[in-house]
């Protein structure tokens, strides 16, 4: 096999293969890039296999021998980055491969390309345009569960749909819910349930990449783009309707606010480690809330800040707790935009946004231990 190639057009999909490959690889197949490489028609194709996604791209190219050989895909990936001539070849022999410039080059024992696991063909009876996916699915990730254990699989996932002329992801992780959606054109139905680790592999190898088309079939989601194919194993779960939880939260407060302006006050109201930290909301008056920022350390009150609000319907006297870094993230993804923050008679608050709303549950507030008073004793005179 050899090939020659521009470093500029090879390096973008090596980095896209080694995204697929992970950290986690169960053989030393799988952590290599298979090289397919076609004289007749001037091509190479690269072919990436990860725990849950398959990638294979194709590059045009001069071909001078057709062949296969494959290679560690980050070895590859660190050369092509230490290069600095364009042109780049790839040769093997019976016993090496060497990849070299005009300058430099590397050779390595070849490894038997015959062992690699070749994945079976994989074609959609239909494609719809992804032309909101990214936009959705990147906003959901947050809130699903980072547990893949049995007894949560079917929380760390991310649903994605397409129906009633919307893009529609749902994520929950059993204490906060995001659902995010989008106006579409697409009139083919569309459903699948991904693994959190496969949507991440998805959203990082279609990173810039403005328009692909997605597609179901054989238990794969398939995402096709220009010369490339990723595919994703769907998540077999059943994943709960989350239509009716939402419908059974009654909001009884409501505030209005600023997304940048929430934001940037979360920001400032941190003092020290965030871990674990709470977050409290008190009432003040009809154009302002309080938010308390409590550490986990002492669980004392180590920040507060003030935020100009428009207060709907004011909360309860001794307001709601919530997880400090869970309302931040939900506030970052809604900066720019005028929310509306809901709360029920518990606590249950509601991020709402056009299209977008963020479920978060409250936590129990922490208890403040009053100093004990100290007396003096009157001596007698």
């Amino acid at each position: 096999m050899k090939f020659s190639a521009n470093r500029s057009e090879m390096q973008p999909i090596i980095k896209r293969c080694c995204l697929v490959i992970g950290r986690q690889f169960t053989t030393k197949e799988t952590v290599c890039i298979l090289m397919e490489a076609d004289e007749d028609h001037n091509h190479v194709q690269f072919t990436a296999m990860g725990n849950e996604c398959v990638l294979q791209a194709r590059l045009n190219c001069y071909v001078e021998h057709s062949g296969k050989a494959m290679m560690i895909g980050s070895v590859l990936q660190s050369m092509l980055e230490l290069f600095r001539e364009e042109v780049t070849i790839v040769e093997t022999d019976d016993t090496t491969i060497s990849v070299r410039n005009a300058k430099t080059g590397y050779s390595f024992a070849l490894m038997d390309s015959k062992k690699y696991p070749v994945p079976e063909p994989c074609t959609p009876e239909s494609l719809t345009e992804a032309d909101g996916f990214y936009e959705i699915s990147s906003k959901v990730l947050f809130s699903a569960s980072k547990d893949a254990s049995k007894g949560l699989r079917a929380l760390n996932c991310v649903r994605v749909t397409v129906h009633d002329g919307q893009w529609s992801a749902t994520s929950c992780d059993s204490y906060r819910l995001t659902m995010v959606s989008k106006d579409t054109t697409q009139t083919q139905p569309l459903d699948m349930l991904l693994a959190v680790d496969a949507m991440k592999t998805v959203l990082h190898v279609f990173n810039g990449i403005p328009h692909f088309k997605v597609g179901v079939s054989n238990g794969n989601a398939v995402f096709c783009g220009h010369g490339m194919v990723l595919r994703a194993r769907l998540n077999e779960e059943q994943y709960v309707n989350i239509q009716p939880l939402i419908d059974h939260f009654h909001m009884v407060h409501e505030v209005q606010v600023d997304g940048g302006v929430l934001l940037d006050t979360l920001k400032r109201i941190s003092a020290g480690s965030t871990t674990n930290a709470k977050l409290l909301l008190l009432p003040v008056d009809d154009r302002t809330m309080r938010l308390q920022f409590i550490s986990n350390t002492n669980s004392t009150v180590s920040g507060q800040i003030e935020i100009d609000c428009t207060v709907q319907t004011s909360l309860p006297k001794d307001g709601f707790c919530y997880s400090y870094t869970y309302l931040k993230e939900a506030a970052s993804l809604m900066q720019g935009n005028d929310i509306a923050v809901q709360f029920d008679k518990t606590g249950a608050m509601m991020l709402r946004a056009d299209n977008e709303l963020h479920l978060l549950l409250p936590i129990r507030q922490p208890k403040i231990e009053e100093k004990p008073k100290t007396t003096r004793t009157r001596k007698a005179a």
